[in-house]
């Protein structure tokens, strides 16, 4: 114990040696230009809020497509007979989940 006594006071001892820190203080006037510049900021037009949300759907879907794809590759390569398919879920939690 007395050795991290003896640590915390040298670190003290730095801490009223360091310099001040400069003040950080925003520029006068700052939150105000920030401010203007949101309120006169055009919306965001319709079309392209529809194609990015058209796009991410699109990639979604292929993710999921994919999950989806790689569910009955396992199956069909586990199973005994072309006709012989579990359930996804028995699939996932033998397969997928250890």
């Amino acid at each position: 114990m007395n050795d991290l006594n003896q640590e915390l006071k040298r670190l003290m001892r730095w801490a009223k040696q360091a310099p001040p820190l400069p003040p950080a203080a925003m520029p006068l006037g700052f939150s105000q230009k920030v401010t203007r510049a949101w309120v006169e900021s055009p919306a965001g037009d319709a079309l392209g809020m529809w194609q990015w949300a058209i796009s991410r759907s699109a990639w979604a879907g292929a993710v999921l497509i994919l999950v989806a794809l790689a569910i009955f590759m396992t199956q069909w390569l586990t199973a005994g007979s072309a006709y012989d398919f579990g359930p996804a879920y028995q699939v996932v939690s033998t397969d997928f989940i250890p």
